[in-house]
C-alpha cells in the first residue's frame, strides 16, 4: 500500500520517458489465489490508481508449487529486476529486510545499466539533450556521454553527488559539442581517493539544462 505510489512515479513514470517500449513494469498477487480481480481493482483504488498492469492468481496456495512466484523471486513485497533473458540482476530480498525492500535508486541504477541509450548507438546528431554512463554499474573507469541537439558547443560542468545530495567529486570543465561528447571520470572523490560502492548521481550542468544520470559503482 505504501510503496504502490512511489512504483508508479519514480519508477515506472521514468521508464516510460526515459526507455519507451524497452522496460515493463509487473505487479503480480502472490497472496490470493482464485479470485475474480476485485482485491486487486480495490488495491489499485486505495492507493490512487497504478498504469503498469496488475496481475491476479499468481500464487496457488502453496509457496513451494512452479507456478507460484513466491518460489523464484520471493515477491511478496519484494522488487526485483529482470533482464531480456530472463536473468535476475537485481533481489531487493537478498540485500534488504521484509517491510523496506524499496529503493528506487539502486532499481533504477540497475535498470539504467541494462536498457539501449541511443547515445550508445552512434546516432548523430543527437536528438535531445542527454547524459549517459557506461558502463554502469561500474568498477573503474566511467565513460559519461553528453548529447547536444543543437548546432552550438555549451560549456558543461560534470559533478557526482552521493544520494544525500553530498558533493564527492567535480570533474575539469568540458565543451559539450553538436552530436556527443565524452567524458571520463575514474569513480574517484574530489581529494583523489576510491570512493566505496554504491549509487551515485552524476550531474551535468549545461547552459542551465540540469541532466541527471545515476551510476553504481561496485567492487
Amino acid at each position: 500500500m505504501a510503496d504502490g505510489p512511489s512504483v508508479e512515479h519514480q519508477i515506472w513514470s521514468y521508464v516510460q520517458g526515459a526507455y519507451p517500449g524497452q522496460v515493463m513494469a509487473l505487479g503480480p498477487d502472490v497472496m490470493i489465489s482464485g479470485t475474480n480481480g476485485n482485491t486487486l481493482r480495490q488495491f489499485n483504488v486505495i492507493v490512487g490508481g497504478l498504469s503498469f498492469p496488475l496481475l491476479r492468481d499468481c500464487a496457488d496456495g502453496s509457496a513451494l508449487a512452479d507456478s507460484n512466484l513466491l518460489k523464484p523471486y520471493y515477491m511478496r513485497e519484494n522488487y526485483v529486476v529482470i533482464n531480456k533473458q530472463g536473468i535476475i540482476r537485481y533481489h531487493a530480498a537478498d540485500v534488504w529486510d521484509f517491510g523496506n525492500r524499496f529503493h528506487a535508486d539502486e532499481i533504477l541504477a540497475t535498470i539504467d545499466s541494462l536498457v539501449t541509450h541511443t547515445v550508445d548507438a552512434g546516432r548523430n546528431p543527437a536528438r535531445a539533450w542527454s547524459l549517459d554512463a557506461a558502463p554502469n554499474p561500474a568498477r573503474g573507469l566511467v565513460t559519461l556521454v553528453l548529447a547536444n541537439p543543437t548546432a552550438v558547443e555549451e560549456p558543461a560542468r560534470v559533478r557526482v553527488l552521493d544520494l544525500s545530495g553530498r558533493l564527492v567529486a567535480e570533474l575539469p570543465p568540458a565543451l559539450a559539442r553538436s552530436g556527443t561528447t565524452r567524458v571520463y571520470w575514474d569513480a574517484r572523490s574530489t581529494r583523489g581517493g576510491s570512493l566505496p560502492p554504491g549509487v551515485y548521481l552524476v550531474e551535468a550542468d549545461v547552459h542551465g539544462r540540469r541532466l541527471i544520470r545515476r551510476v553504481a559503482l561496485t567492487r
